[in-house]
């Protein structure tokens, strides 16, 4: 028989992750870093809110669920296609403003929830 002990344990780390990450986001300026974010032309890889280039330029990144830790290691040693960005051209202090703009993204509507799309014709 399987215990449910080991469930329990996930749930409860999801969601003290997801509490992490929304701690991490207030220490930099969900403001600064949408600004960072068109400055330094991530849009035109990852979208103008995340949601992922055009043909597979970059991908989904938003809302996002990433640790700081995590965004920053992606950022700093990319894994494929993506540039390196050291701190010489984006600082730490940027980084946690971009990863607060980032996290501060809402997931966009369902269509069930958009009256437009659920009306019949």
């Amino acid at each position: 028989m399987r215990s449910h002990a080991g469930k329990g344990f996930v749930c409860l780390a999801l969601g003290m992750s997801a509490a992490l990450v929304q701690a991490q986001a207030t220490s930099g300026s969900a403001e600064r870093g949408h600004q960072l974010y068109m400055d330094k032309y991530c849009f035109s890889c990852l979208g103008t809110v995340g949601q992922g280039g055009e043909r597979g330029a970059g991908p989904k990144i938003a809302p996002s669920q990433w640790p700081f830790e995590a965004f920053a290691q992606q950022v700093r040693h990319p894994r494929q296609d993506m540039p390196r960005y050291p701190a010489k051209y984006v600082s730490d202090e940027a980084l946690k403003d971009i990863h607060a703009y980032l996290v501060s993204i809402k997931p966009g509507r369902v269509a069930k929830d958009i009256d437009l799309l659920s009306q019949a014709p």
